[in-house]
This record gives structure tokens, sequence and C-alpha cells, in this order.
């Protein structure tokens, strides 16, 4: 942006991205304690009990959600940018989670238990491939490890040329040892759900929109093409 942007866009721009970050810490501040209180407490640890309970203990995880948020951003304060340490947080959690929505949404034999096991599975494969991975920034002269924010804190098993390259690659390991983990685990287990209970969940069980009456710019595969050209115009234009 400060590239490319002139003064008054720049200020525009800044101001759309910190709106961004804004609501998206409070979708995930609010997503934090529906998914603890509901999929997690209320179905593995306290089963049955009050929506008082439930209320109150969302409440509480919400103040915990922000406590830990605060210690997040003194972890972050330990990179170079904020992009390096989000691109981090989304190959531990986003890459492995982009694999069990794929799963879920287009195979109607994944189980709840599948699901769990292989998400957890994959944020660990993270933490491990985190552990024995580094950048050439963080060794000193000697090939010891500077900041163990960054990676390489148990053995340095592999050397990535930057931050960025090392998070792709990680994001990359976490997805396809969630989709394994998800994969095998949902075929040992059983399914839970019929087909009446997954009507609009799952993607071939779920009645096809037609789109014939509509115009063409409104099609939203015509939409989803050309949204896709453009933005592989603007990686060329601007790699």
């Amino acid at each position: 942006m400060k590239k490319y942007c002139p003064a008054g866009l720049l200020g525009l721009a800044l101001t759309a991205m910190l709106a961004s970050f804004m609501s998206g810490m409070a979708g995930n501040v609010t997503a934090f304690n529906t998914v603890f209180t509901y999929d997690i407490y209320q179905a593995y640890f306290a089963k049955g009990k009050s929506d008082h309970h439930y209320f109150l203990t969302g409440k509480v995880i919400t103040v915990v959600g922000i406590l830990l948020s605060i210690c997040a951003a003194y972890f972050a304060s330990m990179f170079n940018n904020c992009m390096d340490v989000i691109q981090l947080v989304f190959g531990f959690v986003n890459a492995p989670l982009f694999a069990t929505f794929l799963l879920g949404m287009f195979w109607k034999r994944t189980t709840g238990t599948g699901a769990f096991i292989g998400l957890f599975g994959g944020i660990a494969s993270s933490a491990i491939f985190h552990a024995l991975t580094t950048t050439p920034g963080n060794l000193d002269s000697a090939g010891h490890i500077i900041n163990i924010a960054k990676g390489g804190y148990l053995k340095v098993v592999q050397v990535f040329p930057s931050e960025m390259a090392q998070n792709f690659w990680l994001a990359s390991f976490a997805f396809i040892a969630c989709f394994m983990l998800t994969l095998v685990i949902s075929l040992a287990t059983k399914s839970q759900k019929s087909d009446s209970d997954l009507k609009g969940l799952v993607y071939s069980l779920t009645p096809k929109i037609v789109d014939n009456n509509l115009p063409v710019y409104q099609k939203p595969a015509v939409v989803g093409v050309v949204l896709l050209i453009v933005c592989v115009i603007l990686n060329f234009l601007f790699w």
C-alpha cells in the first residue's frame, strides 16, 4: 500500500484494513466462545446442563479468549511484521480447518469424531513442523536459534529461505495431515447422521439452485470465473 497508494488512498486503505481486523477479531471471539461452549464443553464435559449454565460458561470463556488474545499480541511483537505472524497462525489453524470443511462439505461419510481428531491432529502436525524448521535470519553465527517463536526450538531439520516460505510449507503439511487423519478416522468410525440430517450441509445431498432465468452477470459461476481471471492477471502484474 505504501508503494502504490497516494496519500489519501493510503489512509483509506489503512482504515479499511483496521476495520477488517476489528471485525475479524470480534467474529473470532464470538466463534471462540460458541465453539468451546457447545462443541466441546457441552458435548464432552457437561451434558444436559441448563441454558443459564452454558450462558455463564460462554461469558467466562469470552473473558478467557480476550486475555489469550492480549497474550497473543505480545507474542506477535516477537516478529518483524504482522503479516508473518498472521500467516503463521493461518498455517496452524486455517489450513487444517480448511481440510475439515472441505471434507465435511463434499463427503457425506465424514464423521464428527474424524473431523475433531483430524483438526487437532493437523494443528499438532503444524506445531511439530514449526519446531523442526526455521529461517536463516533466526540463526546466529554458531547455528543456534535466536527467537524460539520463529521455529526450530526442538531441532533444525530444514532451513527455509524466508518466514513466508516456512509458513507456506507449514500450512501445506497441516492441510495434508488433517485431510488424511479425517479421512482415515471417518472410515473407521460410524456416522451418526442420516442423509436427511445432512441435507443443506453436504453438497451432493443439497438441491441445486437453478439460475437459468438470471442475467449472465448475476450468475455465481460466471462471476466466480471472472474474479479468478482478474486475480491471475493481478498476480502477473504485481509479481
